[in-house]
């Protein structure tokens, strides 16, 4: 199974059937990330950008998928963080704050997914 088509069965299982996501690939990724989802919830717009050097082996595909597309389904969260990290004194403090809770929260729901797809596979 192609990696979008993985895209469009999790698309449309976390209810993401209203978002328009588009897929590319970049030959160089950041540190440390596998790929990158910029998503604006204004136009239910999203896309992922795969490092495929970094995603090469198919069994990692879900995981990945997954992980962005919590990204997407927190789109909203963000932006309304972007707004009220404008607001505080320390900026820098407000945005590792935020950057890291958001993530966690992501990793989080990442796992728990992969948990229940595992043991739906039994």
């Amino acid at each position: 199974m192609m990696f979008n088509e993985r895209v469009n069965y999790f698309q449309h299982l976390f209810g993401l059937d209203n978002w328009t996501i588009n897929i590319q690939s970049s030959p160089q990724g950041e540190e440390n990330h596998r790929a990158k989802t910029i998503a604006d919830p204004r136009y239910n717009l999203a896309t992922i950008t795969t490092y495929p050097l970094l995603i090469n082996d198919e069994k990692i595909w879900d995981e990945i998928i997954i992980h962005e597309l919590i990204h997407v389904i927190m789109a909203n969260y963000d932006c309304y963080a972007d707004n009220v990290s404008n607001l505080g004194k320390d900026q820098e403090v407000v945005d590792m704050i935020l950057f890291n809770s958001r993530e966690n929260a992501v990793s989080q729901l990442t796992s728990v997914i992969m948990r229940l797809i595992k043991e739906g596979d039994k």
